[in-house]
């Protein structure tokens, strides 16, 4: 079982260090300002590290270890990790990096890795990685300092990523987005712990609705598939697949000593299992977002509500590429919007409030659209600029959301108070975006 990766109550960091711009040093700093359970640094030069006793190995530690963090130099890192195989560690973090990556001696090294994982029980992530982030039991072995990084604030995606850069770079994008997380794995090598099993356990997570993965590779095809097919019985998983062309499949090898396969294989295993495929970074976390706020829809017919009659044909050309439906409304419908409407305004689809609504008539024209039969979902577009339109839509999008089956998807473009409202509809449970072509994009996933 995984979980004592993300819910340790001993943690010792293997390489823990005096110096402010090492590794080891960062890490064993970060665990202090959030880790609850108890922290043991392992330096064999060091009697103290910020103001904790310092222990010369794993092994001189007295008390159970369940999780260390190795970022020891290559040449000494296997020889650690006997010792806490030997210690009966039950999760290691390796950090180091040197090993199949670079040929050579990196692959006999990781070669030899695997024969000491072999001789016990204990699980490794790595080598090569970044490791974990869990904002609930403040497992971090993110090795950037506080001030270079935001963290995300805890939510219902779990991100797995092969590459630790791009896992680091989209966590401080996901927390200026304002993108809740429920862990973060980045699993390098996958000498021991690799996609399969993360995807396994993430599927099982209560506190994931969504998992996000990029991928450059997968150790074992057959056994990812059943695995997959398995998970998306249970919950969205999403895939944003690196590595698709020959110079990506040559620098996925160089960089996480990953086989690459062919893509189009791939594809038809994601599709064959019902996995979303993004095909951008943005795109992996538009549809997560939607996939872990929004509603499934029970076909494929919109109807797009707007204050801005130009962004309501940029969006009902953008649903027609995409092979979403724009219905007619029901009489019923008609005859309500009608009523709010001024008389040189018409009905139809997509809806034009006109660019004096306020929070008001959009309440009401959206209550008629979510009581039609002919429509499945909405995609409500709010420019913020008008001087009717209040922040006060926020309450009036969040009520709707609560009381209806239907999806909602948001639009919202503009600047700094534009942005606080797509922030206080994430919180809400609605899933926004700035551009119409992304959130069009997001809600066909709802319809998938």
């Amino acid at each position: 079982m995984l979980s004592i990766f993300f819910k340790p109550k001993s943690i010792a960091v293997i390489g823990a260090s005096r110096s402010p711009e090492k590794i080891g040093h960062v890490i064993f700093k970060n665990l202090l300002g959030r880790f609850r359970g108890k922290l043991y640094p392992v330096n064999p030069n060091a009697d103290e590290i910020l103001g904790h006793r310092c222990y010369h190995s794993v092994l001189n530690i007295r008390d159970r270890v369940d999780l260390a963090i190795v970022c020891v130099r290559p040449e000494f890192a296997n020889r650690v990790v006997e010792e806490c195989v030997k210690k009966k560690v039950k999760a290691v973090v390796m950090i180091t990096s040197g090993y199949r990556e670079i040929g050579g001696k990196g692959i006999k090294r990781e070669e030899e890795l695997r024969r000491i994982l072999a001789k016990g029980k204990t699980r490794l992530i790595g080598p090569n990685c970044i490791g974990i982030y869990d904002g609930s039991s403040g497992v971090d072995t993110l090795f950037i300092p506080e001030y270079k990084m935001k963290k995300p604030e805890k939510g219902s995606i779990a991100f797995v990523s092969q590459s630790g850069a791009f896992g680091l770079a989209l966590l401080d994008w996901m927390a200026e987005e304002g993108i809740g997380l429920s862990k973060f794995v980045s699993y390098g090598n996958a000498v021991d712990v690799d996609e399969s099993d993360l995807l396994e356990f993430l599927a099982r997570d209560k506190d994931t609705k969504v998992v996000a993965m990029y991928l450059e590779g997968v150790k074992d095809g057959r056994r990812f598939m059943k695995v997959l097919q398995k998970a998306c019985r249970k919950k969205p998983v999403v895939i944003y697949k690196a590595g698709k062309e020959d110079a990506g499949k040559k620098a996925a090898v160089s960089h996480t000593g990953s086989l690459a396969g062919s893509y189009e294989v791939f594809r038809g295993v994601m599709r064959q299992a019902g996995a979303y495929e993004a095909e951008s970074v943005v795109e992996l976390f538009d549809f997560s977002r939607a996939l872990g706020l929004g509603k499934k829809a029970s076909g494929n017919r919109v109807a797009i509500v707007t204050n801005g009659g130009g962004f309501g044909v940029i969006a009902a050309d953008l649903c027609r590429k995409e092979n979403l439906d724009l219905p007619g409304f029901e009489e019923d419908t008609v005859r309500e919007i009608r009523e709010i409407l001024p008389d040189y305004a018409s009905v139809h689809n997509p809806l034009d409030l006109i660019g004096d609504a306020d929070s008001e008539r959009y309440a009401r024209a959206l209550k008629a659209l979510m009581k039609d039969r002919n429509v499945d979902a909405l995609l409500v577009i709010t420019l913020m600029q008008t001087v009717s339109l209040s922040a006060e839509i926020i309450d009036v999008l969040s009520e709707i959301n609560a009381e209806s089956k239907k999806p909602m998807v948001v639009c919202a473009s503009g600047g700094s108070y534009t942005k606080f409202l797509i922030s206080a509809l994430e919180k809400e449970g609605i899933p926004a975006y700035p551009t119409p072509d992304r959130a069009v994009k997001a809600l066909k996933v709802l319809m998938m």
